[in-house]
């Protein structure tokens, strides 16, 4: 987990150094399909949440769906990432200014993934990122198995306390 903050704050820097420079331009071809997409919102005074259901085909696929991320230099956040055992699902999020936060590199992921039933849940925590911002995030999943698959993924961004 230390080594994870530690490559998202050297990766922070490098990307507002080189958004300066580009002016923000993601104009690279992207081979993500959007497959399905629904998002939900709720909000309180001191947690958001959001989810994205995510729906990839059989065979190698991926899919993606917004989110609204309030500053993460004044929310932490959390992710939980549920997907059918039988898949092999990787999760990254990318900002508006492009940077990408990788969420989790697989839902088999030992110590992160738990096996609940059918289902593999996974969950990782993300402290305050003073270099980041918010505003409109696409979360993509990547399904690198066979099987078709649902994957559910849910931010959920509280509050630091003052």
């Amino acid at each position: 987990m230390a080594k994870r903050l530690t490559v998202i704050a050297a990766c922070s820097i490098f990307v507002l150094a080189t958004n300066a420079c580009t002016a923000g331009n993601n104009s690279g071809s992207s081979r993500t399909h959007e497959h399905a997409k629904k998002t939900t919102r709720t909000d309180t005074a001191a947690e958001q949440r959001q989810a994205a259901r995510l729906v990839l085909p059989a065979g190698h696929s991926s899919a993606r769906s917004p989110i609204t991320a309030p500053p993460p230099a004044q929310y932490s956040f959390n992710v939980t990432v549920a997907a059918p055992a039988s898949a092999n699902v990787s999760v990254n999020a990318l900002t508006w200014y492009g940077a990408t936060f990788s969420i989790l590199v697989s839902t088999r992921e030992q110590g992160v993934c738990r096996r609940l039933g059918s289902q593999n849940t996974c969950f990782e925590r993300f402290p305050l990122l003073p270099g980041e911002r918010g505003g409109k995030w696409t979360v993509i999943a990547s399904k690198r198995s066979r099987q078709a698959a649902k994957v559910l993924v849910t931010f959920t961004f509280s509050k630091a306390s003052p």
